[in-house]
Parts: structure tokens; C-alpha cells; sequence
């Protein structure tokens, strides 16, 4: 769903289209939440191959035949597994208390493994195995900026913000808000792994795009108060500078893209085009449609005395009038209401 919101507001912003903000913290793996049937079964196979358990898996994903290709999908939080359901073990039962970061870590820790071992044995590509691998954050920063064009990226803007000697406040608590830490008290440390992946995405990945294309990158460094870290009052500051610029590239962003509509109005091809579908729009207030069908549809849509409605099905051979018909009553609708 994420995913898809992010497409669309790429597909139909008119103006400023991206806005990514990227800190110390690279984030979690996210779980999938639907999977193909063949590539999930794969997962399993290589997951018992690495002798480790799958029932979390297995419970916790159900299969759907209806989709096309058959998919496994990720079942709600708080949807208790079937496998579950009617179990009197006391392992069912404590399996149900779990709470969910406990059990999403842990599938976790299986797909990453697993996929892991299919790509060393280069039965899964980079492109598949990056979903199970990659946080959200570098998911959404590699949709949005990896396939695009210069024109398209400058439309888009990247803010950066770094906290200097950040590892000597690991042990704060409040600190966990801003990176990635593993470990249990005393031994907390920065989390390396994600660490190493932060520095690819924000030191290697970003610098590409920005030197093949205009793409604005803005980068801060913070400095933390020696003994409470990143505290409010320099969280409060950052937010403020940060309105500060993004209102500013918002204002020059809207305005550039409008005064390149306005250059592409009063291209000529693009007035002859206005003055055609003018002329189009002129003649067809003169036409009256008269169809018998149109007493019919009209029927179809007054409110049914008994609450029951049917399908409408129009039919037809090719080039009937179905689509100049539906043009027709979709018009008087609009005009009646």
C-alpha cells in the first residue's frame, strides 16, 4: 500500500512530487506483506536447508489460489493462526501471547537468512532479494530517485541530517530514537549491518543521482549536548531550519513548474490543440442523441421501490454506440444533479 501511494503521487503530482528525509537511522527490514507462491515456497526450502524453523512462517502466511499467479499473503496482527486456533498444548498458548515485534523480528531474521542463501546460490537475483534486505527507507529512496529522469528529478528534494560522534551516546536511551542499536545493556552498540547500509544509501547511492541530474540535497550536521545527547531543545532547532528550507524549495519548485506549463500554453501546437477541442466541445452541444436505450437506463438508475439492484450489462458488436451511449447518460446525470 505504501508502495503504491508513493507510485501514484509520482505519476500525478504536478509540482513537487518527492521529499525525502534521511537521518542516522536506517531502519527496520520491513515484512512482506504478500509474496509469490513459487518464490515464498523457494523461501521455505531454503529456510529448512539452513535448519531453521519455518512454522512461524507457515502459520502466519496463508496461500490464496484466487490470485493470479497464487501468492501467499501475510496474515492481520491480530488474526490468530489457524494452526493455532484449536491447539491445547501449552506452547499454542504462549505462542498467541507473543507480542508481535517479538514475532515480526523473528520472521524477519528467517526471510533475511533465507534469501540470503538463495542469492549466494544464485538462485534469487539482487532485484528480488532487496525487498527481504532493505529497510522502507531505502525502498521508497530507490523508487522514487533510481529510475528517473534529470527533468523529472527537479521536481524532488532530499534533506540529510547527520549527528556528529553519534556512537558516544549510544547508551543513551532517548539515542534509540535516531539509530539503529542492537545489543542489551551494558553491551549497546550502534548496529553495524545497518549501519554500513545507511553510509551505501546516503554516501554512495544519493551522490549518483545528484551528479547525473539537479536533483536538490541538502546536508546538516548536528551536534549533540555532551551529556543529554540529542535533546529537545537542538531537536526543536533542526525542525525549525528544516521548515525554513523545505517552504523556500516548495515556493521555487511550484514556481519553476508553473512558469514551464505556462511556456508549454503558449506553445502554438499546444494552442491548436486547445482551439480543435474548443471546436469539438462547440459542435457537440448541438447534438441531440436519441437512443431507446437511453429510456431504459435512465429506469436502471431512479432509486428501485424494492432496494434490489441489478448488474448493468450493455452489449454490443463493435462500433454499436455502447461507449457514446454510456457518454451520453453519464452526461444528463451530471447535468440533473
Amino acid at each position: 500500500m505504501r508502495m503504491k501511494l508513493l507510485e501514484e503521487c509520482l505519476k500525478t503530482s504536478a509540482g513537487p512530487c518527492f521529499v525525502g528525509l534521511l537521518g542516522e537511522k536506517y531502519g527496520n527490514i520491513r515484512i512482506p506483506g504478500e509474496v509469490e507462491a513459487s518464490e515464498f515456497e523457494m523461501i521455505l526450502d531454503a529456510a529448512v536447508e539452513a535448519k531453521l524453523e519455518t512454522k512461524l512462517l507457515e502459520d502466519w502466511y496463508c496461500r490464496d489460489e484466487n490470485s493470479v499467479p497464487a501468492a501467499y499473503y501475510l496474515r492481520p496482527r491480530l488474526e490468530v493462526p489457524r494452526s493455532n486456533k484449536n491447539s491445547t498444548q501449552p506452547s499454542a498458548s504462549s505462542e498467541q501471547e507473543r507480542p508481535w515485534q517479538e514475532i515480526s523480528d523473528e520472521i524477519k531474521t528467517i526471510f533475511k537468512a533465507a534469501v540470503k542463501l538463495l542469492h549466494e546460490q544464485g538462485k534469487m537475483k539482487q532485484s528480488q532479494a532487496k525487498r527481504y534486505l532493505f529497510s522502507a527507507i531505502e525502498d521508497e529512496f530507490d523508487f522514487a530517485l533510481g529510475k528517473q529522469t534529470p527533468a523529472f528529478l527537479k521536481k524532488c528534494v532530499c534533506y540529510i541530517r547527520k549527528i556528529a560522534n553519534i556512537e558516544r551516546f549510544v547508551k543513551i536511551p532517548e539515542m534509540g530514537k535516531y539509530m539503529d542499536i542492537t545489543g542489551t545493556d551494558p553491551r549497546i552498540v550502534r548496529d553495524p549491518e545497518a549501519q554500513e547500509k545507511l553510509i551505501k544509501l546516503r554516501d554512495e547511492f544519493i551522490p549518483t543521482i545528484v551528479a547525473s541530474s539537479n536533483l536538490r540535497v541538502y546536508t546538516s550536521v548536528t551536534h549533540c549536548d555532551m551529556k543529554l545527547g540529542y535533546s529537545q531543545e537542538i531537536e526543536n532547532h533542526y525542525i525549525e531550519g528544516l521548515g525554513k528550507q523545505f517552504y523556500e524549495d516548495m515556493i521555487d519548485i511550484i514556481q519553476a513548474t508553473v512558469q514551464q506549463n505556462f511556456d508549454t500554453e503558449t506553445d502554438t501546437l499546444y494552442d491548436e490543440i486547445l482551439q480543435h477541442s474548443s471546436l469539438c466541445k462547440t459542435y457537440a452541444s448541438f447534438y441531440e442523441y436519441k437512443c431507446e436505450s437511453l429510456n431504459i437506463l435512465h429506469k436502471y438508475i431512479l432509486p428501485s421501490k424494492t432496494g434490489h439492484i441489478n448488474p448493468l450489462v450493455v452489449y454490443g458488436g463493435p462500433c454499436t454506440g455502447k461507449t457514446l451511449l454510456l457518454a451520453e447518460v453519464a452526461k444528463k446525470v451530471k447535468i440533473n444533479k
